[in-house]
C-alpha cells in the first residue's frame, strides 16, 4: 500500500473517532439541558423547604417533664424559663442550587442536586415580666447575638425516559433520595423510623437509598403513624428542639397551609445517640404524594448567646398515603 494511501486511511479512521465523541458529547449535553429544564420547571419538588427568612418566633428553655394523653394525642407538659423572653429568626436567606447530571445512557440520568444555604440566625432575649401566677408580658431587651448560617443539603434523583399519552418522549423523575444536610460538626440526624401501623422502616442511608412509586414512604389514613427521629450530638439528655412540617403539596395552590408539629424527647441509647418521637396525624387525601421535613436546632443555637456556631440539620421527604398499610 502506498504512502499516501496510508496516510487517507488514517485520517478517515482519526475522524470516525473524533466524530463519535464530538456525537457523544452533544449527546450528553442535550440530556444534560433537558433534565435541568425539568428540575427549573419544579423546582419546589427538590429544593429544600425551611430554610427562608422567618419571623421573630418565640421559644420557651423548658424540659419535657411527663407526656400526658389528652384523647388520642400526646399533649407535653414543660417547663418554661420563668424569667426571661427568647425570640429568634433568620434573615438575608439565600440558598443557591448547583446541580451535576451523569448520563448513563440515552435514556437514564442521576441528577445531583446540592442546595447551598447562607444567612444570619438572630437571638433576642427580654426580661418575663409577671403580672400574676400565670400571665406574664414582655419586659426590656436583655441581649442581642447572631449566628452564621452557612449548610448544604444534597438530595439525588433518578430520571428516565418514559412516553406520554400522545407517544412523545419526555424525561421523567422516576425515583429520589431524601435530601439531607446539617451545619455544624457536633449534630447530626442517625436515622429515621417511619411507623405506620404494623409497619417499620428505619431509614439511614439518606444519600444513597432511592424512594418511588413502589417504595414509597407511606402513612396510613386510618391506623396509627408515629416518627421517631435518631440523632447525635455532644450534649447529654434532651438538648435540641425537633420539629417537622407535614401534609402539604408542592403545585397545590396555599403551599404555605402546611401542619407543623413538635417531638418530645424519648431516650438516649446505650450508642449515646438520643430518640425524639411523635404520633402523626396523616393528610385525609388518598394516595396523593406530599412533601415534609424534619429540623433539629442545637438548644445552644437558640438560647445561647455565647455559642457561635449555627447548629442544626434538615431531612426532607416526599410520601403518600394510603387507608391500610401492609407490612
Amino acid at each position: 500500500m502506498k504512502k499516501y494511501q496510508i496516510m487517507v486511511l488514517f485520517a478517515l479512521i482519526l475522524g470516525m473517532f473524533i466524530s463519535c465523541e464530538v456525537a457523544e458529547s452533544d449527546t450528553n449535553t442535550s440530556i444534560e439541558d433537558a433534565i435541568m429544564k425539568v428540575i427549573a420547571a419544579d423546582d419546589s419538588t427538590y429544593g429544600i423547604e425551611g430554610m427562608g427568612d422567618s419571623e421573630d418566633e418565640y421559644f420557651s428553655l423548658g424540659k419535657a417533664l411527663q407526656v400526658g394523653q389528652s384523647g388520642d394525642m400526646a399533649s407535653i407538659m414543660s417547663v418554661r424559663d420563668s424569667l426571661y423572653v427568647w425570640k429568634s429568626g433568620r434573615r438575608g436567606m439565600v440558598v443557591e442550587q448547583l446541580v451535576i447530571v451523569e448520563v448513563e445512557d440515552d435514556s437514564s440520568a442521576l441528577a445531583l442536586i446540592s442546595n447551598h444555604i447562607t444567612g444570619t440566625f438572630h437571638v433576642k432575649q427580654f426580661h418575663r415580666v409577671w403580672t400574676s401566677d400565670s400571665e406574664w408580658e414582655m419586659g426590656d431587651s436583655v441581649r442581642f447575638s447572631t449566628k452564621s448560617i452557612d449548610m448544604t443539603a444534597n438530595r439525588h434523583v433518578t430520571f428516565r425516559k418514559r412516553l406520554d399519552s400522545a407517544g412523545e418522549e419526555h424525561w421523567r423523575p422516576v425515583a429520589m433520595t431524601l435530601l439531607s444536610g446539617h451545619s455544624g460538626d457536633v449534630l447530626d440526624i442517625e436515622a429515621l423510623e417511619w411507623v405506620a401501623e404494623d409497619s417499620t422502616l428505619v431509614l439511614t442511608d439518606f444519600e444513597d437509598v432511592f424512594y418511588d412509586r413502589n417504595h414509597a414512604l407511606v402513612l396510613s389514613q386510618l391506623g396509627v403513624n408515629q416518627m421517631n427521629v435518631v440523632l447525635s450530638n455532644d450534649l447529654e439528655g434532651e438538648g435540641e428542639m425537633v420539629s417537622g412540617r407535614l401534609g402539604y403539596h408542592p403545585r397545590m395552590a396555599n403551599p404555605d397551609a402546611r401542619s407543623r408539629f413538635h417531638f418530645y424527647y424519648a431516650e438516649t441509647l446505650d450508642t449515646g445517640d438520643k430518640v425524639y418521637t411523635q404520633r402523626i396525624l396523616p393528610s385525609r387525601l388518598h394516595r396523593r404524594h406530599f412533601k415534609g421535613y424534619l429540623e433539629v436546632i442545637d438548644f445552644r443555637t437558640l438560647f445561647d448567646h455565647d455559642y457561635e456556631t449555627y447548629t442544626s440539620a434538615t431531612l426532607g421527604f416526599i410520601y403518600t398515603t394510603r387507608e391500610r398499610v401492609r407490612p
